[in-house]
């Protein structure tokens, strides 16, 4: 049984990885494509949209790549602190910044923190910051022009969930689906978030969706 669990969990690695690798290369192949088609002759709006769309691009590649390592970390590694976790309230003020520095192409992004959470300690683990970048990254890529994104925390108990919800394209994020753009950075939440004896629910209502990560509060 042991040696089937080390099997399935070696799969798994390889298939995330592998479905990163592809995600990125197919990201630097659009980076490419944009550069071929900047031209001299474009004007300043057509190079501002062709400059921004490289910069997205750019954007999206290194939370990616900043995730490999945990990912192909042994198991009992994910969840082990690598220092005291930042306060939940300074995480997404990060989040918020960076998101806004990277623009959003007039998606609004609201964050909600409520009073009683903001001195509560994130995990100590450094794949969070790249991880919800990531998740954020490949959600902007569905919302549409004026859509909207939230992302909020929410205290149950003896669990904090953070959720990240949408107004975008329904999309397919259950277990088994594709690992690419949006379903592959759920997968890797599935993963990572596991490690601390999480774990990752999908919620599909009305015209919303909500992605909760919810992690166990620190004894």
């Amino acid at each position: 049984m042991a040696g089937n669990a080390v099997n399935e969990m070696a799969s798994w690695q390889h298939a995330l990885v592998f479905a990163i690798a592809h995600e990125i290369a197919n990201q630097l192949g659009a980076i490419r494509l944009q550069a071929h088609l900047l031209d001299e002759d474009l004007g300043p709006r057509a190079l501002a949209e062709a400059s921004i769309e490289i910069d997205g691009l750019a954007a999206r590649a290194g939370p990616l790549l900043a995730l490999l390592r945990a990912i192909l970390s042994p198991a009992e590694a994910i969840g082990m602190p690598s220092a005291e976790g930042p306060h939940w309230s300074a995480l997404l003020l990060g989040l918020g910044r960076e998101i806004e520095d990277e623009g959003t192409r007039g998606v609004r992004v609201e964050i909600e923190m409520p009073t009683e959470l903001q001195q509560q300690r994130a995990p100590g683990v450094n794949w969070l910051h790249p991880l919800l970048m990531a998740l954020v990254g490949s959600t902007l890529s569905v919302v549409s022009r004026r859509g909207s994104i939230g992302l909020g925390l929410e205290s149950r108990g003896s669990e904090t969930a953070l959720i990240v919800e949408d107004d975008g394209a329904q999309e397919d994020l259950e277990a088994d689906a594709a690992l690419r753009g949006r379903p592959l950075c759920v997968s890797i939440a599935r993963r990572l978030v596991a490690g601390l004896g999480g774990r990752v629910e999908v919620f599909r209502v009305e015209h919303q969706t909500r992605v909760e990560l919810i992690f166990p509060d620190a004894a």
